[in-house]
């Protein structure tokens, strides 16, 4: 670590989430002095469609840091990093005026998109380019190409960590841990666009930002942003990446094979990579680190459908009130919950089956299924497609992921990691301050402000995130109906799959919208391998 520690070095770390923003101030190393929380609310004006207003995302940003510093005064912030949910397309005007919403990586307006592109490339063509499957996750321009017809003007591509670096400095940029997932950026040149890939996607009239290394300072915060925030003074600002890299470099996986498992929202494998691996069953993505990249296996519902549980299903049950009453609930129901599965698809998927059609299934209810086997049901669903993605790893790589950090607001559950543990066989080391993307950005910050020389240099000086270590049970007949009802699950997509379009035509129909899409395999043609068995 270069410079010197005081109150003048303190470091402003946001992580905006699509359900929440976070914000923390931390030193140089990475001790965090505080951390306030603002709720967003995501909506779905029609069938397929996940968007927050990107207004609501900024008055988030301002009220959580205002909180913060009223925690925490007189200190001098020299450096602001932003970290952001992604994929989460939008489109601004030239000068930075945005012209939509903001797309979570949820939405799947451009799934028609996806299947016309899926369709006239070659097989192989656009993964050997980007790294990455072609699915409405990893083509992030497609939605934001449809954004922008619908303005009929010219049009800006951004993300999320755009629209709040505008906000803070006036620079509109984009990092390539977010670029990675536009379908545009080359997977063997990652600090440039791919006039290839532009092409390809038909982004004609959509201009690419600017590209910035994630750790590079691109300017100052406004007098305008200082004044909302009620910063003290002029601050540098980072380009800033995705959420999950920036957990990344909070962790300290920044070597080949260092692994994590992350859970909010969604649910992301991590494991940290010297070159890209094609991997059906996972997106890749440069590191905030140059020369390293990350492979995520992202489920997109873990955090939501237990949310989702709570919310509406059990909102009435007696002790579904918070988390921890939930985990309190599920774990009065046996292990295997009576022989009910969940699967966790609320939001359609992204890894492995890369479906934005796929559905939510409770499989096995009886009618002596009751709130306990519900709860606990939900909980080992995640579980098991943890451990489906953490087994495709070991195929792909060798590796048998043995051990896993385990991040995010997922870990105030000690009963859910211990879940985790069980039916995946694997130890978890749980992290006693789960929300640590806001700490990765405060490092970047810390790099931009000449804190440090370099990311990788940000994250071996910080100190180790506190866990507790979780091993998995030593109970033989829990094993066993684990490993029993995992076997359910893995075979539970495919056997359900060719229903799934038509279900979400129906829906589209129902909302008065046409005929809805087609009822064709809407999946990675090399879902099968990803979904049950070996290839």
């Amino acid at each position: 670590m270069t410079g010197r520690p005081g109150t003048d070095d303190v470091l402003l770390g946001l992580d905006v989430g699509t359900s929440a923003v976070k914000a923390g101030l931390y030193t140089p190393d990475g001790v965090q002095l505080g951390l306030r929380r603002v709720a967003l609310a995501v909506r779905s004006p029609h069938p397929g469609h996940s968007e927050v207003d990107a207004e609501d995302v900024w008055a988030a940003v301002v009220a959580a840091t205002r909180a913060l510093l009223h925690d925490v005064p007189g200190v001098a912030v020299a450096g602001v990093g932003v970290a952001a949910a992604c994929p989460t397309p939008l489109v601004a005007d030239p000068d930075g005026r945005l012209l939509s919403a903001v797309c979570t990586f949820a939405d799947a307006r451009a799934a028609d998109d996806v299947d016309a592109l899926r369709t006239r490339l070659p097989e192989g063509a656009f993964e050997r380019m980007t790294g990455n499957p072609v699915a409405v996750s990893t083509c992030s321009a497609l939605t934001a190409r449809r954004l922008a017809a619908a303005t009929g003007g010219p049009a800006v591509l951004g993300h999320l960590a755009s629209f709040v670096v505008h906000r803070l400095t006036g620079c509109w940029v984009m990092d390539p841990t977010n670029a990675a997932y536009t379908g545009a950026l080359d997977v063997s040149s990652p600090e440039r666009w791919s006039a290839e890939g532009a092409a390809v996607l038909g982004l004609e009239r959509l201009r690419l930002p600017e590209l910035v290394p994630s750790a590079q300072r691109v300017g100052a915060v406004t007098d305008e942003a200082r004044h909302v925030l009620g910063l003290p003074a002029a601050t540098s600002v980072a380009a800033g990446c995705a959420d999950t890299a920036a957990s990344a470099l909070a962790v300290g996986c920044v070597d080949d094979g260092d692994a994590f498992e992350s859970v909010g929202t969604s649910g992301v494998l991590t494991v940290c990579r010297d070159r890209p691996l094609p991997a059906a069953h996972a997106m890749s993505r440069p590191h905030v680190i140059p020369g390293r990249w990350l492979s995520h296996a992202a489920m997109s519902s873990s955090g939501a459908s237990v949310s989702w549980l709570r919310e509406h299903v059990l909102a009435q049950a007696p002790g579904a009130s918070s988390m921890a009453a939930l985990g309190e609930l599920a774990a009065s129901a046996p292990p295997g919950s009576g022989g009910l599965v969940f699967l966790p698809y609320l939001a359609g998927e992204r890894s492995p089956v890369w479906d934005p059609h796929a559905r939510g299934v409770w499989f096995g209810m009886t009618l002596g299924t009751g709130p306990a086997d519900l709860a606990r049901s939900v909980f080992e669903g995640s579980a098991y497609g943890l451990r489906q993605l953490i087994e495709l790893e070991g195929r792909v790589s060798g590796n048998p992921l043995p051990e896993l950090v385990s991040v995010g607001g997922g870990t105030s559950s000690a009963f859910w990691t211990a879940v985790k543990a069980d039916v995946t066989g694997r130890v978890f080391l749980r992290a006693r301050q789960g929300d640590v993307a806001a700490r990765g950005a405060a490092l970047l910050a810390a790099t931009a402000a000449g804190l440090h020389p370099g990311p990788a240099a940000a994250a071996r000086a910080a100190v180790p995130v506190a866990t507790t270590r979780v091993e998995p049970t030593a109970d033989a007949q829990t094993s066993a109906v684990y490993e029993r009802l995992y076997h359910v699950y893995e075979h539970l997509y495919p056997a359900l799959q060719p229903y799934l379009a038509p279900l979400a035509g129906a829906a589209r129909l129902a909302a008065g919208r046409g005929a809805g899409p087609r009822t064709t395999d809407r999946t990675h043609p090399r879902r099968d391998p990803s979904c049950v068995g070996s290839a």
